[in-house]
């Protein structure tokens, strides 16, 4: 009865079973996983704390732990997520397999990946990989230089990783589209959670993401929630899958930490942006500081520590890049005061034109992503055309 049962879900996962997984294996894992209190984690930490091994095949050490534990009653439980990745288009690839990225499971099960990678869209595994960090209550500072630092990245080549939260996540993500080195989410639920909700939602930043040639990642099954152990536990696979850390900005309790722990300890180079020392959001990259991280003041730092250069567009950058939709004195406004922030109030008087006209410029601005609106106002996605100074007003639409 077993084996049929398990034939089965195992023709079942193979559409779901990525190129070089064993889709049995995968089978057998999902169903050892999908009963209350068991994690793949824990096999994890068993087999770690194992004897070492006559192989080095982590598929045939997985497949002797979880196989003769299962039951009819696992194989049968396990067809709701099985069916429901299939549902996404998602596939799962197995630690030390060929779709599984290979710094990730470097050292496993000694290092901390997990068994299980679900993959909606392809990630970007043989370019280098910068991991851009930092607090979800960011200071429209921290998106500034976010942005700064990851759009250069991705323009150079380098792919751009973060968690798909809200602020400086966000941040990286968007700069990144578009460029050459592309984005991709490690996200802190299942794939059939719609989190965050504003990302998740048709034609959010999830779906140009994937539209972009970029990937949206998990270790959970389908409907898990974003619980807090979950999310935090993802900084792990993102610190894992990059080769340089940037932490832009993070409380003393925020998983940018966790994530450039996590990369110190796998050997990766973790660098901090400084922050104002007053400011809550500065605790983390100063910290990191203080304590021998490299400090990260422009993207040349960064694109050093990838070992890449900036990319030659071969002609001038200011005009390769798109017109602004604001009226040339808003832009020349915030643009002088980036990366900080302008209230409206100063951008108002700056700008030197009537209110309406400013306030439905910036809508417009902030709906193609060149404005962002943080709590101590409103700066520019991106760094001024070229330099620190605004691009000539004739350049720009009203």
């Amino acid at each position: 009865m077993t084996t049929v049962v398990m034939d089965a879900l195992t023709d079942a996962c193979q559409p779901i079973t990525a190129p070089g997984s064993d889709p049995e294996l995968v089978a057998a894992l999902v169903a050892w996983a999908v009963r209350p209190r068991r994690t793949l984690e824990a096999v994890r930490r068993v087999l770690a704390a194992g004897p070492a091994p006559d192989t080095d095949s982590h598929g045939a050490r997985l497949r002797s732990h979880v196989l003769p534990q299962l039951d009819p009653d696992d194989l049968r439980a396990a067809r709701a997520p099985v069916e429901q990745w299939r549902r996404h288009g998602c596939r799962v690839a197995i630690v030390g397999d060929p779709g599984y990225p290979a710094r990730l499971g470097d050292g496993w099960p000694h290092t901390d990946g997990p068994v299980l990678l679900v993959s909606l869209g392809v990630l970007a595994t043989s370019v280098p990989t910068v991991a851009v960090v930092g607090s979800r209550s960011a200071t429209s500072y921290g998106i500034g230089i976010a942005a700064w630092l990851a759009e250069a990245a991705g323009a150079a080549g380098a792919h751009v990783l973060s968690g798909g939260a809200v602020g400086i996540d966000a941040a990286a993500h968007r700069a990144a589209l578009g460029t050459r080195g592309g984005t991709s989410v490690v996200l802190g639920c299942g794939h059939d959670i719609a989190y965050p909700r504003g990302h998740a939602r048709p034609g959010g930043l999830f779906d140009a993401v994937r539209a972009q040639g970029g990937a949206l990642l998990s270790e959970q099954f389908p409907q898990v929630p974003p619980r807090a152990g979950v999310v935090r536990a993802r900084n792990r696979i993102v610190a894992g899958l990059a080769d340089v850390v940037v932490v832009v900005e993070g409380s003393s309790r925020s998983g940018a930490l966790l994530t450039a722990t996590t990369a110190s300890d796998r050997g990766r180079p973790v660098l901090a942006v400084p922050g104002d020392v007053r400011a809550p959001g500065s605790v983390a990259p100063n910290r990191l500081l203080a304590e021998g991280g490299h400090p990260c003041t422009e993207p040349q730092d960064l694109l050093d520590a990838l070992g890449t250069s900036r990319s030659d567009p071969g002609g001038d950058p200011d005009t390769d890049r798109p017109l602004s939709v604001l009226p040339a004195s808003v832009h020349a406004a915030l643009a002088a005061a980036w990366p900080r922030a302008l209230s409206v109030d100063l951008l108002l008087e700056r700008a030197g034109l009537g209110a309406g006209a400013v306030l439905s410029a910036l809508t417009r601005a902030q709906v193609a992503g060149e404005v962002v609106e943080g709590p101590d106002g409103l700066v520019l996605c991106r760094k001024p055309g070229g330099a620190d100074t605004p691009r000539e007003s004739g350049r720009h639409g009203s």
